[in-house]
């Protein structure tokens, strides 16, 4: 058996990102970048108010209460009609062009309107309320890195710089194939010895979620020659998982077909608890990841091994989960050969984060994933962790 990282470095390895592909910004959502962003103009690109209110000259208000002529106003999209003079104010509106002289905004609520004058009712200093050019981003600057996922402040930062087209990286096909004659797809009926295919629905939904394109080839039999079918059908695919058929049971023939004709396998069994019947090959020149069958193992081996290397296609930078360290209400249980993989519930208990275990741990328990939002790891050899140890969790669900 190999370790998860050896597993996970190995399967990574095999993957080339994808090429890139110009993208609209409207479609971009979602995606990683395939090129550096770096800026071509200065944001904001002049002097602008941060309020509404009255831009001075601070050596014209040396004390409150000073009264000052207003020369005229500046709406939002309008332009300065010339520069401040002595003992003068202009009246101003949120993001409008900075008057040339000026060097603060008063906000309007510490101002007296008298129509033609104000009365200053605040002592203001230097760059008071003015968003300066260029405090945001200036020209030259490297903004977005090659491998940044776009989310809605990218996007946003895009938008800014005026980009209408960006770089990003193409999304992997991924052919799913879930095995078993016991297996029972959601449109076929459910008679008696057959099992509902929860893996085919959980592995759909994950590859979505990670923005990659599922292409579901739906569920093999215990036969080498309708797995055989099923492979064919995923020529047009980057990557091919699988679940279940690669235990040692007599109808078990993912391996077999893995290791026939010009096909490889590269390593199967993986130092983890659960999910240990783990394979990983090339099947008809396609990366293939044979995950285990128990539901809890197949979305656990999809987490470690199957997320990273879809990751990689699309040219991401972070390829594993996001970890943390959090404080055991309870103590939990490991295994003494394998590290093991409890699913947990992490959240903040006051100053500090915590985590409990859902309850019941059988890869069978699929409610697990359901109430759980991380792993917590206990290292191979620690037969527990006890209660207000700490324990390093890797979180699964954005949302937690």
């Amino acid at each position: 058996m190999i370790t998860v990282e050896q597993a996970r470095e190995t399967i990574v390895s095999r993957i080339t990102p994808l090429p890139a592909e110009k993208l609209a910004l409207d479609q971009a959502l979602g995606r990683y970048l395939a090129e550096d962003i770096v800026s071509g103009m200065d944001i904001p690109p002049w002097d602008n108010s941060a309020m509404d209110g009255y831009a001075v000259r601070i050596q014209d208000v040396p004390r409150e209460g000073v009264r000052l002529d207003v020369s005229y106003e500046i709406p939002a999209g309008s332009l300065p009609q010339g520069p401040l003079g002595e003992g003068r104010a202009v009246k101003i509106m949120t993001g409008a062009p900075v008057p040339p002289g000026a060097d603060a905004v008063v906000k309007r609520e510490d101002t007296e309107e008298y129509g033609d004058s104000v009365v200053i009712r605040t002592l203001p200093r230097k760059h008071d309320n003015i968003r300066l050019a260029g405090e945001d981003i200036r020209t030259g600057d490297l903004i977005l890195e090659e491998g940044a996922l776009l989310e809605a402040p990218e996007i946003g930062v895009l938008a800014s710089l005026r980009r209408r087209m960006v770089f990003c990286r193409q999304r992997p096909v991924v052919a799913i194939i879930a095995t078993g004659d016991e297996v029972a797809d959601l449109d076929e009926e459910l008679t008696e010895g057959k099992i509902p295919s929860s893996n085919s629905s959980s592995l759909i939904s994950r590859v979505r979620q990670l923005g990659a394109i599922p292409l579901y080839l739906g569920i093999a039999k215990d036969t080498v020659e309708d797995l055989r079918d099923k492979f064919a059908r995923a020529s047009r695919a980057d990557l091919i998982l699988t679940s279940g058929g690669v235990s040692m049971g007599d109808y078990d023939v993912v391996r077999d077909v893995m290791t026939e004709g010009g096909n490889s396998m590269e390593f199967w069994k993986v130092r983890v608890k659960p999910g240990r019947p783990l394979a990983f090959g090339v099947i008809n020149g396609i990366p293939a990841i044979g995950l285990p069958g128990n539901p809890v193992s197949t979305m656990l081996s999809f987490d470690l091994f199957a997320r990273p290397a879809i990751l990689k296609f699309m040219g991401a930078r972070t390829l594993t989960l996001p970890k943390v360290r959090a404080r055991l209400t309870e103590g939990i249980r490991g295994s003494s050969d394998r590290p093991q993989y409890v699913r947990g519930i992490l959240k903040r208990c006051g100053d500090e984060l915590c985590v409990s275990p859902t309850g019941p741990q059988g890869s069978g328990i699929l409610s697990s994933m359901a109430r759980g939002n991380c792993y917590m790891i206990v290292p191979q050899g620690s037969k527990i962790l006890e209660k207000g140890e700490y324990a390093e969790c890797e979180i699964f669900r954005s949302s937690w």
